[in-house]
C-alpha cells in the first residue's frame, strides 16, 4: 500500500490525491501538518523538502506533483 504525506492547504497534493483517487489506488494518508512524526519521517527518511510525497514499500516513487509542491 502507498503512503501519501500531504498539508494542508496544498493545491498540488490535492491533485496528487484527486489522481490516486482516479486510477483506484489504495493509499493511507498522513498529514504533515498535524502529524509532527509523519512531517519528521517524510524529511529525515524520505530526504523530501516538498509534499506531496508518495512512498510505495519504503522507496520514494515522487516528491511533488507535476513540477510543484
Amino acid at each position: 500500500m502507498l503512503e501519501v504525506y500531504i498539508k494542508d492547504g496544498c493545491p498540488y497534493c490535492e491533485k496528487q490525491l484527486e489522481a490516486l483517487k482516479k486510477k483506484e489506488v489504495d493509499y493511507k494518508l498522513y498529514n504533515v501538518s498535524s502529524d509532527r512524526e509523519a512531517l519528521k519521517r517524510a524529511r529525515q527518511q524520505y530526504k523530501a523538502d516538498k509534499v506531496p510525497v508518495v512512498v510505495e514499500d519504503g522507496v520514494v516513487q515522487s516528491v511533488g506533483f507535476g513540477g510543484g509542491g
